[in-house]
């Protein structure tokens, strides 16, 4: 196949020069191609003031590191308004595109009316010479007279382009700026929305030695600058569509889930830390509980040991008045009522040794022994006082729980002590009543005896006290 298409070039001169051209249109296209996806960006997400691939050195002077439009702090860079104070992206070819789109973020502060020559901030500027008038390859800047943004690309002195925004600029507020330029035109893009373009009939030429310069005009004759921040500068050798355009404008905050991340862990950390105090709290309270636990069964125990001592003082006492109750009645020759106090007796011991291993039984059963106690004693004092016992309908018997025997000293003080010291006939009464007072469980003892302050008088010289 190859002999025999030399044969036809050989033959054919004119078909020779075709395919020579055909060839160099080709690896001019493949150029094209690959110069066309090239693409720098400057976005400053790792807090640094550089490409973002490192394919080209930059040089910052006098700048800072400032919150972008997410507000991501250290992720824009400040220009501070004055001469010593841009951004050198440097002199690479790859920032100067023969047909291309410059994007970038701005937020411009306040004029800066520093400086001499035209009155503008410059926002970014290259030059196509070493000239001072006519000498921009492509350069965006504000206006002082305008209000306005505005992008030129100059030949010389006798072609100049230039295109600027339809409203007037508004300071302190983020904007994203974006122009694009070929041999044929220049357009001017403010936050995704054209503004103005126009036809440039000259092709784009620029200073290999000079470099692309952010906040500053390097220009001796207009040595002019800006305040304010900077960020996202990206620079395509191509021309965007208009929906790549406005998809670089509505451009969602990089760092958004790493901020996502952080809040995420921030909280965490909160809910850790309320997690760990709540379980301190919660333990110190378990401990707390146990220390009231073992206070309060320590003084139960306590209460229960008091309770086992008087039951240990009642019950020698009342068996031995008993016992010697019986022995008065067989010297007194009266063995039927003895047998009956025998009986009674029997009965209440019974009830006594039943209860007597217990703390607490019910209310029914310290009245019956209550009962067998009075009857015992009617029966030793040949029935020289009367008792009362009145319950209170509201109460169940069978559901209260009371101290064992705790009622018997006192029935037996105001037995001996207020009613048998009464002289002369007078009829004397032991009421016992029981009822409910605010929730609570009431046993009154009351006599009509002669009152312990007489009886104290009355014995003062035997050496016997009222208990």
């Amino acid at each position: 196949m190859c002999f025999f298409l030399e044969n036809i070039i050989k033959k054919n001169i004119f078909l020779y020069r075709i395919f020579v051209l055909v060839f160099c249109f080709t690896s001019l296209e493949s150029f094209s191609q690959v110069d066309s996806i090239t693409i720098l960006t400057f976005d400053f997400n790792n807090h640094k003031i550089k490409e973002n691939d490192d394919k080209i050195s930059t040089k910052p002077v006098g700048v800072s590191l400032v919150e972008d439009r997410f507000g991501n702090e250290q992720s824009a860079v400040y220009l501070h308004g004055q001469s010593n104070s841009y951004l050198n992206l440097g002199t690479s070819k790859l920032l100067k595109p023969k047909n291309g789109t410059i994007s970038l973020w701005v937020k411009l502060e306040r004029k800066v009316y520093a400086g001499k020559g035209y009155e503008s901030n410059p926002i970014i500027i290259t030059k196509n010479s070493k000239a001072d008038d006519f000498s921009d390859a492509y350069v965006l800047f504000y206006d002082f007279k305008s209000d306005r943004l505005m992008v030129f690309s100059s030949k010389d002195s006798t072609e100049q382009a230039g295109v600027n925004s339809i409203e007037t600029f508004v300071f302190n507020k983020w904007h994203h700026l974006l122009f694009t330029y070929d041999d044929t035109q220049l357009s001017f893009y403010i936050n995704g929305k054209l503004q103005l373009k126009t036809q440039k009939r000259f092709e784009t030429h620029f200073d290999e030695a000079d470099s692309v310069v952010i906040g500053n005009s390097a220009n001796f004759k207009n040595d002019r600058y800006a305040r304010g921040s900077i960020d996202d500068i990206q620079i395509f050798h191509k021309i965007l569509t208009d929906e790549e355009i406005k998809k670089l404008y509505e451009a969602p905050n990089p760092n958004k889930l790493k901020n996502i991340m952080m809040e995420v862990g921030k909280y965490t950390f909160i809910i850790i830390v309320f997690l760990v105090v709540l379980f301190i709290i919660i333990i110190l309270n378990k401990r707390k509980l146990k220390r009231q636990k073992e206070y309060f069964e320590l003084q139960n125990k306590i209460n229960e040991l008091e309770i086992k001592v008087i039951k240990g003082q009642i019950n020698p006492h009342f068996i031995s008045n008993c016992l010697a109750a019986i022995q008065n009645l067989v010297l007194q020759n009266q063995p039927d009522v003895a047998g009956q106090y025998i009986a009674k007796f029997n009965h209440l011991m019974r009830k006594v040794l039943s209860v007597s291993d217990k703390t607490f039984i019910y209310l029914s059963e310290e009245i019956e022994i209550i009962k067998l106690n009075l009857e015992l004693e009617q029966l030793r004092f040949k029935h020289e006082f009367q008792y009362k016992i009145s319950i209170d309908e509201n109460i169940d018997t069978d559901e209260f729980l009371v101290p064992s025997l705790i009622t018997q000293p006192i029935i037996e003080n105001a037995i001996w002590h207020g009613l048998l010291p009464i002289k002369g006939k007078r009829e004397t009464l032991l009421n016992i009543q029981i009822f409910l007072e605010n929730n609570f469980l009431i046993i009154e003892i009351i006599d009509n005896g002669v009152g312990r302050g007489i009886y104290k008088e009355n014995n003062q010289s035997k050496g016997k006290a009222c208990l």
